[in-house]
């Protein structure tokens, strides 16, 4: 059983990239432990990363590849990635350099000092104006609807103890947000501080409607509170509603000559509450259609190949048709295999 695992998901980055990514990483973990694999998970990406990867893992035995079918998303691969981890410590980290593994040593000693999980805080990093309004949005309303204390500054880049890596395999919805599954699972958590990196090739993956996307899964994914928030407010619609009707009886018994409000003021209200009561059925469907792909008992990725270590200590071998359950063991057996 090694003694580091580190898990970085892989996207359309390039060859020189991964190259570099292996080669600082050797370089972090050499202070600390000689016993230690990197695994690589190919998330469908369009580009030759799965052949970089497999170059990478024929020259080291260290390093695992992990190919999905398709595009399952970056914390579907993480899931993978900490499913086939053996490590007694389990980094997770980007593959494209901006979570830099010089940091590794720095998470490994505050980990060690009793922490089970240990987050890097990004300083330094360079963003725009309208991802960092949106990123502050989005963390505040999670923290607000999921009661959770997140912080924007955070990403992936952490390590995880043995105990926490496989409390967070018998999740069945880990695949929805890395961060907020480990918030949610508890144990002892601490943070380090580190310089944000920059991308060693390339460009980011992730754009506007990814991440709307992805705060719409975490929120509902996280969070009941919507819910009750739309309950609140058609209480609220209900109680004015009342209030309208009360003044409108007395005006009248007052005034009975005095002319009732027209048409349109009675319209926009008729539209209103419309609006909002196909925006309470819109938010109770979100929570539906979670249940309903919840409840198909569909593995959360499907493993295409693989090649390094397999179970029972066998390495440099490519293997096809692997499926990963929801509980972190495999729901399929090999298909083919091949020792190369």
């Amino acid at each position: 059983m090694p003694h580091i695992s580190v898990v970085a998901p892989v996207y359309n980055e390039e060859a020189g990239t991964l190259l570099e990514l292996v080669r600082q990483l050797k370089t972090a973990l050499a202070p600390i432990t000689d016993d230690f694999e990197i695994i690589l998970i190919d998330d469908g990406s369009r580009n030759d990363a799965w052949g970089s990867i497999t170059a990478l893992a024929q020259t080291d035995h260290r390093i695992i590849g992990i190919r999905f079918t398709r595009n399952f998303g970056q914390h579907a691969a993480i899931a993978a990635g900490i499913d086939h981890a053996d490590g007694d410590w389990v980094v997770v980290m980007d593959s494209d350099l901006q979570d830099r593994p010089a940091v590794i040593p720095d998470l490994y000693r505050r980990a060690n000092e009793d922490f089970d999980i240990v987050f890097v805080n990004r300083t330094n990093r360079p963003e725009s104006m309208l991802y960092y309004c949106l990123t502050r949005t989005f963390y505040a309303l999670l923290n607000f609807l999921a009661g959770h204390e997140l912080v924007h500054q955070q990403g992936n880049f952490s390590i995880i103890s043995r105990e926490v890596a496989d409390a967070y395999r018998r999740v069945p919805d880990r695949d929805c947000f890395y961060a907020g599954t480990l918030g949610w699972l508890g144990f002892r958590h601490s943070i380090v501080f580190a310089c944000h990196g920059k991308r060693f090739a390339g460009r980011g993956t992730y754009t506007v409607t990814g991440l709307l996307s992805l705060a719409r899964r975490v929120i509902v994914g996280f969070s009941s509170r919507l819910l009750f928030l739309a309950v609140a407010f058609g209480v609220g619609m209900a109680c004015a509603s009342f209030v309208m009707v009360t003044y409108i009886i007395i005006g009248k018994l007052f005034h009975p000559v005095s002319p009732v409000p027209g048409w349109a003021s009675l319209m926009a209200i008729v539209l209103f509450t419309g609006g909002v009561t196909n925006i309470m059925l819109g938010l109770v469907g979100l929570y539906i259609a979670e249940l309903f792909e919840r409840t198909k008992g569909r593995p959360i990725y499907v493993i295409r190949q693989q090649i390094g270590r397999m179970p029972g200590g066998a390495r440099n071998v490519i293997a096809t048709s692997r499926i990963g359950s929801e509980d972190g063991q495999d729901a399929a057996a090999h298909v083919t295999s091949r020792v190369t």
